[in-house]
């Protein structure tokens, strides 16, 4: 699954109150955590984020010690765990690198899971469990869970996807055009870990945000810092082969100059999937708006502009993938407005694709 659709696993115990814990295993660097922490915000919960491979048993279990007169022992809690009164009634406890730490403390971390205590210590009625990890593929540190532990979980396994990284997360986050313009060209180089391969340098989201950071501050291409910086994020190959493409990007159409300047479209498809991009980046609001009414007239011309400049793409597939990737920002919104477009060919293709843009055709009529 990606990344989007566990986090709507989750967001299912969240609104249904089901305390079942949710075990996400994926590759390092695709926003494991990142989602648990958007989650968070989004609900109102607070996130509690325990990182089990530094921690000791002690650290989860607590100390025993004797009471006063020495007749009983006395559990002593982790102040770490979630504490109503601290923390609030809603907490998230996100129990991270669950399958990168000791056997020992994945026993300690059982008895949360399964009893929702340790020792006299309660989880509060308010608390939903997480656990994330690594794959035993991902060249990371393996322990795997045992057999009981496992059962307790509903356990995803979690693929990296670029269409989901760009719309939920690098263009609400301003991602570097460049780093967006590469990876629509090549998607695939998201995420190029190699199981088994030697080389520990390599691109996951997480690297390539460190390289959009970079570019903000330098995009000088001939510059030895920055290509070096790039090479030491992302890895020789598709750092040197990134590095290639960024100094090509001068001579391509941006979105600006095709939607009010009328530049005319690329032939190349390599550039169209560019320039589509660019016209769907200005839409960057999107995924923050609820309703139509909640845009301003400036934003909503925005969507009518770059609407316009993408039924003037020579090419249909284009077009409906312009189209589907507006749409996957905010459905409601983007149809909408398309639907109230006084242009006829934009409507004449509607017509002929709603089926391909997943629309009712019920709403074409």
């Amino acid at each position: 699954m990606t990344i989007k659709e566990f986090g709507e696993t989750i967001e299912f115990n969240l609104r249904y109150n089901l305390k079942h814990t949710i075990l996400g295993l994926g590759a390092p660097g695709i926003g494991k955590s990142e989602i648990i922490s958007q989650i968070g915000k989004k609900y109102g919960y607070k996130v509690i984020d325990i990182r089990l491979a530094q921690m000791s048993e002690v650290e989860i279990s607590g100390l025993i010690y004797p009471n006063r007169e020495r007749t009983k022992t006395i559990w002593l809690s982790p102040e770490v765990l979630p504490d109503e009164k601290r923390d609030g009634p809603r907490t998230i406890l996100l129990l991270d690198e669950i399958t990168s730490c000791t056997k020992r403390v994945q026993v300690a971390a059982y008895q949360l899971i399964l009893d929702r205590r340790i020792g006299q210590y309660v989880l509060p009625e308010g608390t939903m469990v997480i656990a994330l990890g690594n794959r035993e593929d991902d060249d990371g540190v393996y322990i795997r869970l045992a057999g009981p532990l496992a059962d307790r979980f509903e356990i995803h396994y979690i693929e990296p996807d670029f269409q989901t990284w760009k719309n939920d997360y690098a263009i609400p986050h301003n991602i570097h055009k460049f780093v967006l313009d590469y990876l629509t060209v090549k998607p695939e180089a998201l995420h190029t870990q190699i199981p088994g391969d030697s080389n520990i340098v390599f691109a996951t989201p997480r690297s390539w945000t460190r390289v959009s950071d970079i570019l903000k501050y330098d995009c000088n291409m001939d510059s030895l810092v920055v290509q070096h910086k790039i090479v030491g994020n992302v890895g020789e190959k598709e750092g040197l082969q990134f590095i290639e493409y960024c100094k090509h990007s001068e001579k391509l159409v941006s979105a600006d100059d095709f939607i009010y300047n009328g530049a005319a479209a690329p032939e190349n498809p390599d550039e169209l999937h560019i320039l589509i991009n660019g016209i769907v980046g200005k839409c960057a609001f999107l995924p923050s708006v609820r309703s139509e009414q909640e845009l301003t007239e400036a934003q909503e011309k925005t969507v009518q502009d770059c609407l316009h400049a993408l039924f003037r793409i020579p090419k249909a597939e284009f077009i409906v993938m312009g189209l589907r990737n507006l749409l996957q920002m905010n459905r409601g919104v983007v149809k909408s407005i398309f639907l109230q477009l006084d242009d006829e060919n934009c409507l004449r293709f509607l017509h002929a694709n709603w089926y391909a843009l997943g629309m009712d055709e019920v709403m074409m009529q």
